[in-house]
């Protein structure tokens, strides 16, 4: 055998004890964690936020709500109010012409 073929093999013998020296720990590992499994943090109930939180937001929700329902409703019928005054103005301007107009032609 010349020196390098047997260097060769050193160098094989020297990695398989690596080898099994890693899957030894390896398997050591394993085993341990079988038999003491690792602990677990303990799990808690979800707990909710505040609920006074949560209905006092709900209240100023439904309060802007019903101040923009109001102020349409009040905007509709002032519209309405104005729009009926118009229409009286405009057929009595026309009735004022049609009756009282002088004639021209």
């Amino acid at each position: 055998m010349d020196p390098q073929h047997r260097a060769k093999e050193e160098e094989l013998r020297r990695r398989e004890e690596v080898l099994k020296a890693r899957e030894l720990q390896i398997r050591m590992r394993e085993l341990e964690s079988e038999i003491s499994p690792t602990p677990v943090s303990p799990t808690r109930k979800h707990i909710e936020p505040l609920k006074k939180a949560s209905w006092f937001k709900k209240l100023v929700l439904a309060g802007k709500f019903l101040l923009i329902v109001l102020a349409v409703m009040v905007t509709v019928r002032v519209a309405a109010w104005l729009a009926t005054g118009i229409l009286v103005l405009a057929v009595a301007w026309v009735g004022y012409k049609v009756l009282f107009g002088s004639d021209e032609s």
